[in-house]
């Protein structure tokens, strides 16, 4: 029987037991709150206080240079990307042929065309900014740097930013296919400036910031506005140069006197100011072309890699969903057979074990089995801290009363919401695999506490009226009262909740209507 197999999974041994201790935990950690807050935060605060009098001035953060890449580093990495096409290929088995080949195919092209744009000797900078800082008065000083003789050409691209305070399109092209940004002010730093400098110099690209008509300053305050935005850039995570250029000085007016003491005014524009930032672009292309051109390339391998594990990660979400699907329905009939009912739900949560095991293979981050029972005990505790076991009996005590079909008695309450807890950890599992994945950080220590912000997220998506309806729909056809025929390994039918607690559980159940999964 497919129940009994179920029944077999070791983590799944044991449930009740895990929930009460839970249970009780539950109820001291409550206790202990309500006496010991107050007097916490006072201490806390104190502390806090008595720290910021005893530390010493904080000493300015050393700026790191960006690190140079070199060529064999990026062929190296270009190659390893094959590893990760094989194992999307596999992955990919279950599409169709013509789906599987065209995003392969695809993919490959990218790869490919990467190791000759290695050899470009075009250095592409871009001249990034907001309206009016000045973008296109200064590309001619920009355009005549290299003499006639040099190997390297100079590709200059306008990149206009708007006022929003996020611009990721901008930002990408300013990553992946610029080898160097100027970047226009002209004042201070704003906090979507400082945003987009963060992004850029997190990521490795190379930055100058050119303080942009100075001439609208008198000769110290433009020192001093240049000194502050020094100050700040020594925080940013690579050195970021600023210089104060003047690419379209205003006209003057200057008065001169003639021999018999007549006054004469007369507009006269001084001469523009851009040596500081030509004299930084023409050492990158005397010296450091190849290596900015690796960088931008090597950015690119990062963001090839990216899309890969996204397809990866779609592929197996695929795999994974039956299985949450499965257990969501075992946890119902766990919780509807369940002798004790104070404790039908935290039972439920306990499958999360399973859950976790069974999740952690589907995407190739697999657990040792005492990591799988610790992970799914603390999500269970973040479950009942966050009260959401009360918020799905509470919404599912509405659901079924005003739907149709309410036949189903007794238990159907808790069945229902150890169904929506089961469904709700397993796509907060997921995501979070998914997000590990992406970050290239799938063998680092498993955070509960991400998984239970990961659930959050989710929490108001599940909630919605359209969302709960489908789910009672789907799960009183398998919660009906009739009694449920007998199955073989791999067949599927309606579980027999009048029965006792080895219910037959349906291996593939039926996925919420498209649109509806959380």
């Amino acid at each position: 029987m497919v129940g009994k197999r179920l029944l077999e999974r070791p983590i799944l041994v044991g449930g009740l037991g895990l929930a009460a201790t839970l249970s009780l935990l539950g109820g001291l950690s409550d206790l202990l709150a309500d006496s010991m807050t107050i007097a916490g935060l006072i201490a806390a605060g104190a502390g806090v206080w008595w720290w910021r009098q005893q530390s010493p001035s904080a000493k300015p953060v050393a700026v790191k240079p960006v690190a140079l890449v070199e060529r064999e580093q990026v062929e190296a990495a270009i190659a390893t990307l094959k590893t990760d096409l094989a194992a999307l290929q596999e992955e990919l088995e279950s599409l169709a042929t013509d789906t599987r080949e065209s995003i392969i195919t695809r993919l490959e092209h990218r790869r490919q065309a990467l190791l000759p744009e290695l050899d470009r000797t075009a250095l592409k900078v871009a001249i990034a900014g907001y309206p009016r800082t000045g973008k296109s008065s200064l590309q001619p000083f920009l355009t005549d740097l290299l003499p006639p003789e040099s190997d390297h050409s100079l590709a200059l691209a306008e990149v206009l930013l708007t006022a929003e305070t996020a611009h990721p399109e901008a930002m990408a092209e300013l990553l992946q296919q610029q080898d160097a940004v100027v970047y226009l002010v002209t004042e201070d730093l704003t906090e979507s400036v400082w945003a987009d400098l963060k992004i850029l110099t997190h990521a490795g690209q190379r930055v100058i910031l050119g303080l942009n008509k100075q001439d609208n300053y008198l000769p110290e305050e433009c020192s001093a506005v240049l000194e502050q935005i020094q100050d700040r850039l020594r925080s940013l995570p690579y050195e970021v140069c600023a210089v104060a250029i003047a690419a379209a000085p205003r006209p003057i007016k200057v008065r001169t006197y003639d021999e018999s003491g007549q006054a004469s005014d007369r507009l006269e524009t001084p001469k523009p100011t851009v040596e500081p930032l030509t004299t930084a672009i023409n050492h990158w292309l005397e010296q450091e072309v190849a290596h900015l051109v690796a960088q931008t390339v090597m950015r690119q391998v990062h963001q090839l890699r990216r899309d890969i594990q996204t397809e990866l990660n779609q592929a197996r979400h695929r795999q994974a969903l039956p299985i949450v699907e499965q257990l969501q329905w075992a946890a119902a009939a766990t919780a509807f057979a369940s002798p004790v009912p104070s404790l039908d739900l935290l039972a439920a949560i306990a499958i999360n074990g399973q859950l976790v095991m069974d999740l952690s293979k589907a995407y190739q981050q697999p657990l040792a089995l005492d990591q799988a029972k610790t992970i799914a005990a603390e999500l269970a505790a973040v479950v009942v801290k966050l009260g959401i076991v009360e918020v799905s009996t509470q919404l599912f005590t509405t659901t079924l009363k005003s739907h149709a079909a309410t036949f189903v008695v007794g238990g159907s309450v808790q069945a229902f919401s150890a169904a929506y807890l089961t469904r709700l950890s397993g796509e907060s599992l997921m995501a979070y695999f998914e997000e590990r994945a992406l970050s290239g950080q799938a063998t680092s220590a498993v955070s509960v506490e991400a998984i239970g912000q990961k659930l959050q997220a989710l929490m108001p998506s599940t909630q919605r009226t359209e969302f709960l309806q489908t789910l009672v729909s789907q799960g009183l056809q398998k919660l009906s009262p009739k009694a449920a025929p007998a199955l073989t390994p791999g067949e599927t039918g309606p579980l027999n909740l009048s029965a006792t607690a080895t219910t037959t559980v349906p291996v593939q159940a039926e996925p919420v209507s498209s649109g509806e999964r959380l």
